[in-house]
């Protein structure tokens, strides 16, 4: 057995990141608290390790499939003292209307209990009506309690208590008072980045006062759930370290799974992280580099003015240095990144043509991909699935697409990720734990460039 609960909300909204940020960062100061995020989400995830001070698990049924989801879950939750799961959307919100890869579905490929998350505000005995349509829409989800957000005052939480209590026979873990200094900054891919948020540790520290005396955590950590019998247990032998990747690593560029970096160190990689905002030089010795996503744009003038990082990049990718860029990472290697007031900042250059910020969400949401042509991760004719979500665009003229992009079961298709030498740089989000083929292609490619 070992320790383990989601917290889930009603809807989007509901308050679940708050409360799961609350109880991970006030349970952290006594127990080694493992975090996780259902879905493909990167800034929960990194708010996640700040109250925790360790790496969250991406929970995503798209990208990593059953086998390897439950994998991932185990083996992270058998380091912990406690293991918390932070839902996504509401409970039943999943890739399409069966709830597949739902916070519910999660919970019962690994069996754990769900905390509910109910936004209370403005109700009374309305809210037992609301617990019993998530309780009764599928009874194989074990709804062990809820934690009511947004409540007006001790007597309104009194009032809900007794009947939720009284009418559904579940516990009432606690809850939090409506306060507007709670809320955390949005921006156009959710909350604002950890490194941006102003006055973080004192709402928090609010956060953790609040938790403490209006949430049973007690009762929280007598959630457990049975290990399997199956589980990838952490009896492997990592490889030499024998191959120098260098990874962006800053305010800048921050959109990494833990398990893809953990990936490529299994497999042999010396990960070595650096600032393209600060540095002036790539690492001593680097074979490869891997650029993640993250907000470019927002720090595209810095970004633009570290002329001998740019410039020493552009050298590498010249002479066939393997180079692997998601999102942001292509954003870094075009020609510029032209803002919503029209400024161009000049960026690598590896890529002729620009990426445009625009007011409108361009894509978002899951996408396979086939591949047309070989890369230094992926042959021709490999299928791959991953997701994309930005405000930017292609202006310019692409060439050497890879990738055949499409949504999952929509004709509409479009092409991306470029190959330029042994240079590969997509819109498409991966994560690298699902394709340690591609991975071991990536460090072999390393290895040949340090032999020429």
């Amino acid at each position: 057995m070992c320790r383990a609960f989601m917290i889930a909300g009603t809807h989007s909204g509901a308050g679940k990141t708050t409360l799961s940020l609350g109880i991970m960062g006030l349970l952290s100061q006594k127990y080694k608290v493992q975090p996780f995020k259902v879905g493909p989400d990167y800034i929960d995830t990194a708010y996640h390790r700040y109250v925790t001070g360790n790496f969250s698990v991406n929970l995503d049924l798209y990208m990593l499939g059953e086998e390897n989801l439950k994998n991932l879950f185990y083996k992270n939750a058998l380091r912990a003292d406690i293991s918390i799961i932070e839902g996504v959307m509401g409970l039943y919100d999943g890739i399409d209307t069966t709830s597949r890869g739902s916070s519910a579905h999660i919970a019962k490929l690994v069996n754990v209990p769900v905390v509910l998350v109910v936004d209370a505000s403005s109700m009374a005995a309305s809210v037992s009506a609301l617990i019993m349509g998530y309780i009764y829409y599928d009874k194989d989800v074990d709804i062990r309690g809820v934690i009511l957000n947004k409540v007006g005052s001790e007597r309104h939480y009194t009032l809900l208590k007794e009947v939720i209590e009284r009418d559904l026979n579940i516990e009432v873990f606690g809850y939090l008072p409506k306060d507007v200094e709670l809320e955390l900054p949005e921006r156009h891919l959710g909350l604002l980045p950890v490194y941006e948020t102003e006055n973080l540790d004192k709402k928090l520290e609010k956060l953790y006062g609040y938790i403490e005396n209006c949430i049973d955590v007690e009762k929280l950590m007598n959630l457990t759930v049975k290990l399997p019998d199956f589980i990838e247990r952490e009896d492997r032998v990592l490889k030499e370290k024998k191959v120098k990747i260098a990874y962006a690593y800053d305010e800048a560029f921050n959109f990494y799974y833990k398990e893809s970096l953990e990936t490529l160190e299994e497999m042999g990689a010396h990960l070595i992280p650096f600032s393209p905002l600060d540095d002036e030089r790539l690492p001593e010795g680097t074979e490869g580099l891997y650029i993640g996503g993250g907000f470019p744009e927002v720090f595209a003038k810095k970004l633009s003015e570290n002329k001998k990082m740019l410039r020493e990049i552009k050298e590498a990718v010249e002479k066939g240095m393997p180079v692997y860029a998601e999102c942001g990472g292509l954003m870094y290697l075009s020609k510029g990144i032209r803002d919503l007031e029209g400024n161009m900042y000049s960026m690598v250059g590896v890529y002729d043509f620009e990426v445009v910020m625009t007011k409108k969400l361009q894509r978002f949401g899951y996408v396979e991909t086939e591949v047309i042509m070989d890369n230094v991760l992926f042959k021709k004719g490999e299928k791959i699935k991953g997701h994309e979500f930005h405000y930017s665009q292609i202006e310019g003229f692409p060439q050497n697409p890879s990738y055949a992009v499409s949504k999952p079961g929509r004709e509409e298709k479009w092409e991306c990720g470029f190959v330029y030498k042994n240079t590969l740089a997509s819109f498409v989000h991966i994560n690298l734990y699902t394709y340690k083929e591609g991975v071991k292609r990536f460090l072999d490619k390393c290895l040949s460039y340090r032999r020429k």
